[in-house]
């Protein structure tokens, strides 16, 4: 199973795989289990469906390490685009970005300026502005923006990756200035001297930061958990009663169109849910690392490209 995780890791930056995927009208089903859709419309159908069910959600329009300044600054536009929707719908719904699709790779300078006017934008229509992980070359420059925005902004979040050997560093780093943080086991290809291999390991190491971000919330610390593992959803919930946290101090957040059957379940039993929906063209090396959280998975893939 890991050999699996690491081929779909792999094939996520490959070229010529993505080729050969975007090329097969046989995939296209597929790729909709994991998103509505390419454009905003498409997304918006997705939140209205949700919110009649009394879900929020988190949107993020996908796209990474843009190579031009024209491209960033279409970014934003999207983005605005996509802020007036939800404002327009009514939505319950948080906004998440990364950094190099505002030009993180060009200028950090222009490229903050832009993360700041999103912000901002956030603020004026009372939600919350995510910003993503990406792979582990860009988080000591993403928790360094996340403290400059937090100082400005309140409505800011920042998303932190299990896996990572540094992360718990970096948690109590942050922990200090009573932060929003989302927790996800982490999605990307990392080395072993940079990241956890074994899910086991991984698991435990969620655990572990899950328990000292619940005592956080006892000092106004937001907490958002990113997973579908229902198992270690009951093992949050149990840290929560051994830290003494009612669970409506955090939220569990799982993806569109994954684990929908128990998220209901959980917001059944009173917690508190959110569902994260993307969209936008750039989807196959972001639909490559959710068939790599689970592998089993690929034999979907294959199916559909040889049938």
């Amino acid at each position: 199973m890991q050999f699996l995780r690491s081929s779909l890791l792999w094939a996520s930056r490959n070229q010529r795989m993505e080729r050969v995927v975007r090329s097969s009208r046989a995939m296209r089903p597929l790729v909709s289990r994991f998103m509505p859709g390419e454009t905003i419309d498409d997304t918006m159908r997705a939140v209205r469906s949700l919110k009649a069910e009394g879900t929020p959600t988190i949107l993020t329009y996908l796209g990474e390490n843009v190579a031009t300044d024209d491209a960033a600054d279409e970014t934003v536009a999207e983005y605005e685009r996509l802020f007036g929707a939800v404002r327009a719908e009514g939505a319950d719904a948080h906004i998440s970005i990364k950094l190099t699709q505002l030009g993180w790779d060009l200028d950090r300078s222009r490229a903050f300026d832009r993360v700041r006017r999103l912000a901002r934008l956030a603020a004026a229509n009372g939600t919350t502005l995510p910003i993503d992980m990406e792979y582990s070359t860009y988080v000591e420059s993403t928790v360094d923006a996340y403290e400059r925005l937090a100082r400005e902004f309140d409505n800011v979040a920042i998303c932190l990756q299990a896996y990572l050997h540094r992360t718990p560093a970096d948690l109590r780093r942050l922990l200090a200035a009573q932060p929003s943080i989302r927790l996800v086991k982490g999605a990307y290809r990392e080395p072993d001297n940079v990241a956890l291999q074994r899910r086991r390991d991984v698991d435990a190491r969620y655990q572990q930061l899950a328990r000292e971000l619940l005592a956080a919330t006892k000092r106004g610390s937001r907490v958002f958990f990113g997973t579908h593992d229902l198992n270690l959803v009951e093992r949050i919930r149990s840290i929560a009663r051994e830290v003494g946290v009612a669970e409506s101090a955090f939220e569990i957040q799982m993806l569109y169109g994954i684990q929908d059957a128990g998220r209901r379940r959980l917001a059944q039993e009173g917690l508190r849910t959110r569902v994260l929906i993307s969209y936008g063209k750039a989807w196959y090396p972001w639909f490559m690392r959710r068939l790599a959280e689970k592998p089993s998975n690929l034999l979907l893939v294959t199916r559909n490209l040889f049938s």
